[in-house]
């Protein structure tokens, strides 16, 4: 044991202080390795646990920059979604705008005002006869080198029978219908000869050399002319109006100036008053015969003092209305509805790390460790329903009422937009204000902590490099004091 052993004076000395210069290197080299002055509780317990201290909040503040830094991405996609969502509407603007400057829907009119009575077939000069000659009667034989004279209009024809050329009845029909302004031919019913003019206007004669002619084909001699039963029978006037507009009247008064007592006349007059109106026309329809009203104007047709020889009803009618809708605007409805859907899309992936504040989601940022300093930032709903937005429906742009309601909501929709990026601006503001102080206060605590337990490396140094000269003189110290120890030997 150590006990037992006894040192001179001198040495115990020496010994005691190269331990203790051994115990300063030791020290000193540990600082020098570890560059710090206070390396646990026992080197300087106040130092060591207020360093620990700042150590462990620049750490804890250190971790909350993380979620400071998420927050400050997560305002910025919202706020990047924000543009991308003003210039959606600004192209849904741009969209309605066009649909308003495109032709709407056409409207067109039609009104058909009809009688039901033939006018053709009543006016028409016609002549039948009573004897059926289906099987053709012969002529020639008879009444060879006889004649059947046909005047039209004043201009006579005169058919010679024979016995080659105009030997039976069916020959002498098929010449009769030759001649120019009237038509002949046998009913394939009765088997009668009938002889009609082309026209109201046609009068034609029918004379024969031998009346046995006339006899054997049941043809009565005599002038035919057009009976006018309706037109001249009707004794009244017909007005017709469009609109508040003039009257005019069709006259079939008997023996009255201008009186319509024929076809051609009440054609003529039919000409004379279209010449005057705009889409409406008057007209006798061809196939018919029906006097007819036809309009393409809105506006209403009134009849008055009608009569049912013609079949055409008085009052008053409107036309019908047809709605074409636009072609142009139906598809730019289609394109504002799907810049809608985009809108309401773009809303739904602005989000980062799961946080979408465009779609109601909240963010709360922690700027201190014990989560006493915070911020909320409250989100909204962005798509196209949360802008009060509104698809629009069935014929909704074939109206400007419908288009202007339209343009309303989404200029409305572009100053939430606004005023919302206002507020996620001064959000972000606070955030990256936070976030440099943040990291400002970290440098400073850590600061603080080094400056409690780090080691001045050029003190250490020189401390190393004069321990080093006290552990060489130390150690040559012992020796001298052990050297005069061992002069007791000299004594023997």
């Amino acid at each position: 044991m150590a006990s037992d052993i006894t040192l001179s004076k001198g040495v115990r000395q020496n010994l005691l202080s190269l331990q203790g210069v051994a115990d300063l290197l030791n020290r000193t080299q540990e600082r020098l390795a570890t560059g710090k002055k206070v390396n646990s509780a026992l080197d300087n317990p106040i130092n060591f646990f207020t360093s620990s201290g700042l150590t462990s909040r620049a750490n804890d503040l250190g971790r909350l920059l993380d979620s400071v830094g998420n927050a400050i991405q997560t305002l910025q996609a919202a706020d990047k979604g924000i543009s991308s969502i003003t210039k959606l509407l600004e192209s849904a603007q741009a969209t309605a705008n066009q649909a308003k400057t495109t032709a709407g829907p056409a409207t067109t009119y039609a009104l058909n005002l009809a009688g039901n009575v033939n006018i053709g077939t009543d006016v028409a000069a016609a002549h039948t006869g009573s004897v059926d000659v289906s099987t053709p009667v012969d002529l020639g034989a008879t009444y060879d080198t006889d004649t059947v004279t046909v005047t039209v209009n004043g201009t006579a024809t005169t058919l010679t029978i024979n016995t080659t050329t105009l030997s039976d009845s069916d020959e002498l029909v098929a010449a009769i219908d030759g001649i120019s302004g009237i038509a002949a031919s046998v009913d394939g019913g009765t088997g009668f000869i009938e002889i009609t003019a082309d026209n109201n206007a046609t009068t034609f004669e029918l004379a024969f050399s031998d009346a046995g002619i006339g006899t054997d084909l049941g043809l009565t001699a005599g002038t035919y002319a057009p009976t006018n039963a309706v037109l001249g029978a009707l004794n009244t006037t017909i007005s017709v109006q469009v609109g508040s507009g003039p009257t005019y009247v069709l006259n079939f008064a008997n023996a009255t100036a201008n009186e319509i007592t024929n076809r051609a006349e009440l054609e003529d007059r039919i000409t004379d008053i279209n010449a005057d109106l705009t889409d409406v026309a008057l007209d006798v329809d061809n196939t018919t015969g029906f006097l007819e009203v036809n309009s393409t104007s809105s506006e209403s047709i009134t009849v008055t003092n009608a009569t049912a020889a013609l079949g055409l009803a008085a009052g008053t009618s409107a036309p019908t209305a047809t709605v074409t809708d636009s072609a142009a605007r139906t598809s730019l409805q289609a394109d504002f509805n799907a810049l809608l859907t985009q809108v309401t899309q773009l809303a739904g992936d602005a989000s980062f790390n799961g946080i979408n504040l465009l779609d109601s989601d909240n963010l709360t940022v922690v700027f201190n460790e014990d989560g006493s300093s915070s911020l909320t930032i409250t989100g909204v709903d962005f798509s196209s329903s949360g802008l009060s937005l509104t698809t629009v429906i069935g014929t909704g742009f074939q109206s400007d009422t419908n288009i202007d309601a339209a343009l309303d909501e989404l200029e409305a929709a572009t100053t939430t937009l606004r005023t919302q990026a206002s507020k996620f601006g001064s959000n972000l503001s606070i955030v990256q204000t936070r976030q440099d102080f943040t990291k400002n206060l970290i440098s400073v605590l850590q600061i603080g902590a080094d400056n409690l337990v780090l080691a001045d490396t050029n003190e250490e140094g020189a401390n190393m490099l004069a321990l080093n000269t006290r552990q060489q003189l130390s150690t040559v110290a012992l020796s001298l004091a052990a050297q005069a120890d061992q002069n007791v030997l000299q004594l023997f």
